[in-house]
């Protein structure tokens, strides 16, 4: 029985490798020939470089927000300041009322008024004051603005506890004696820049304030003044923004909204016997809802001002239900019954 088998006889082994040689040889002597003869229409093709990636566009940095306290610059932290208004001499020392992003007019016992300023960190004057003592109306009517520092020169017994619990950064002589000029002794001032390095607060916030045109409608009005039993206040247009004069003596100039906003104030937690007989320290009630009058750019809108609880900020709507837009620039709000 023959096996098929694919084996060959054995070939000597020169001449194989002498014929790949050979073959390799002529492969190689053609390829350098066709590189050598090399048309233009036929050259190698050239590299296509590795493109440099595009960085990506750089993103401009994020715009801080506009100051909600009167539109005025850029947000900053904010400060509150208790300031006197009673009586010409203490009327003719004022300072810093001007530079206020909001000022607050309030009754006080006896029918007088006292100021609280609000002050943004961006936009400080270089003295506040004359600084005098917190009242119970201050504390629910700041907390609308978060926590933030509070300088007033001290209190009655029975509020200290009420302010030592509210959430405020309370300055004061007795908690820092050297942010208040005279050693503190009436009349005294305090240098707000000062305040709010020793004690930085929690940036400004909206206050339920909407800033812009003018709306349509609302009446002409130059001139407007309010009365508590024993202090008035009262404003002029000027053609850019209001005059402001207290007890009829001139006060600031600037303003750029006057708004009348209607409260109901009550008889307060305690009795002041500083003046030599009890007076109640009245109370200003400005959370829930009531009627108010805008004025800016010498006309007067109607409005309602709405403020559901303490930790909430107060709107101002018109009679259609939108919002009242104030003019850019520092706010007077006075609270009249």
């Amino acid at each position: 029985m023959k096996i098929r088998t694919t084996t060959r006889a054995p070939t000597n082994g020169l001449r194989t490798r002498g014929k790949v040689a050979l073959a390799v040889a002529g492969v190689a002597a053609t390829l350098a020939a066709l590189q050598g003869c090399g048309s233009p229409g036929h050259e190698p093709p050239t590299p296509i470089p590795t493109p440099t990636p595009t960085p990506p566009p750089t993103q401009p940095p994020p715009e801080q927000p506009s100051n909600p306290l009167d539109n005025v610059g850029t947000a900053g932290n904010t400060l509150a300041v208790k300031i006197d208004n009673v009586g010409a001499k203490v009327q003719a020392i004022h300072q810093g009322l001007a530079q206020a992003d909001i000022v607050y007019w309030i009754e006080v016992e006896g029918g007088q008024s006292r100021f609280l300023a609000v002050y943004d960190a961006n936009h400080l004057p270089a003295l506040v004051g004359p600084v005098r003592s917190a009242r119970q109306t201050d504390i629910p009517l700041l907390q609308q603005y978060g926590h933030l520092d509070f300088v007033y020169s001290g209190a009655i017994s029975g509020l200290i506890p009420l302010l030592d619990a509210a959430d405020l950064r309370n300055v004061t002589p007795f908690t820092d004696p050297d942010v208040f000029t005279d050693r503190a002794v009436d009349p005294t001032f305090i240098d707000p820049h000062r305040i709010l390095t020793a004690h930085p607060s929690v940036p400004a916030r909206s206050l339920g304030f909407t800033f812009g045109a003018a709306p349509a409608g609302g009446s002409v009005l130059g001139t407007m003044t309010w009365h508590l039993p024993a202090a008035s206040i009262g404003v002029r247009f000027d053609g850019r923004a209001y005059d402001v004069a207290v007890d009829g003596r001139p006060a600031w100039s600037g303003t750029a909204t006057v708004v009348a906003q209607h409260v109901g104030i009550v008889p307060g937690l305690f009795t002041d016997h500083n003046a030599g007989h009890p007076d109640n320290e009245v109370f200003t009630r400005t959370t829930g809802s009531g009627t108010a009058e805008v004025l800016r750019d010498g006309r007067v809108w109607s409005v309602r001002w709405s403020r559901p609880d303490p930790a909430s900020g107060t709107s101002f709507t018109l009679a259609d239900g939108a919002a009242a837009p104030f003019a850019t620039g520092p706010v007077l709000v006075v609270l009249v019954p």
